[in-house]
């Protein structure tokens, strides 16, 4: 009998290690994907809209005429970024056709309309953004140009009732963007776009000469291919 129980005691001892070995469950290694590296250069399209307002006011009387700005924006991007850390340091510019007019009655002259279009619009800025990841939030500035035509209808007697000219301004704002892939992203940002001041000189929309000053809120949204 105490043989017996000898050998049992001895092939439980041997036969312990075996169970505890039988119940190590080898986990699968859990790789996950390395963060999404916004350094390189893109190029892209961008849409959207725009809406503000052309001012023009008399440079003899001071009295102004606020004319509506509203309409689409189309165009391409171009840019780059450099990332350090989370932090992302970046130079983007885009040209875009634009859609923005409007029409409103000359405070001056009540029985003639004022009438604005914005032809295009361009601008070259600094980006500065905080990346989580495949998320970029930024913040932007920089250079904004753009192409105006303001007219007068019906014709007004003694004036060539056309002003064409190239506003120079800046511009600032703030978006998001988000990568989708390992070489393409979407964004959507909010631009507000001040386009500074232009003389009509005299003859052109009114007998004497006339400042005119553009300003538009812009929101684009637009996809970028990274190489």
């Amino acid at each position: 009998m105490s043989k017996f129980v000898l050998m049992t005691a001895a092939f439980a001892a041997l036969a312990a290690p075996v169970a505890a070995a039988d119940l190590i469950i080898d986990e699968p290694i859990a790789y996950t994907d390395a963060a999404f590296d916004w350094s390189g250069f893109y190029a892209g399209l961008a849409g959207g809209y725009g809406s503000g307002t052309a001012r023009s006011t008399s440079d003899a009387t001071g009295v102004a005429t606020d004319v509506p700005l509203n309409g689409g924006l189309l165009g391409v991007t171009l840019g780059g970024n450099v990332q350090y850390d989370a932090f992302v340091l970046g130079v983007e510019g885009d040209i875009l056709w634009s859609g923005m007019s409007g029409t409103a009655t000359c405070v001056s002259v009540p029985a003639f309309d004022c009438n604005a279009n914005m032809e295009w619009l361009g601008t070259v800025r600094g980006r500065v953004g905080y990346a989580m990841d495949s998320v970029l939030v930024f913040a932007t500035g920089g250079l904004a140009i753009a192409g105006g035509r303001g007219t007068i209808t019906p014709a007004f007697p003694g004036i060539t009732n056309l002003f064409s000219d190239t506003f120079i301004g800046w511009t600032a704002g703030a978006g998001v963007e988000v990568a989708v892939s390992d070489t393409m992203s979407v964004k959507a940002e909010y631009s507000y776009v001040n386009l500074g001041s232009r003389t009509a000189p005299a003859g052109t929309l009114a007998t004497g000469s006339t400042t005119v000053s553009p300003i538009v809120h812009a929101v684009k949204v637009g996809v970028n291919l990274h190489f």
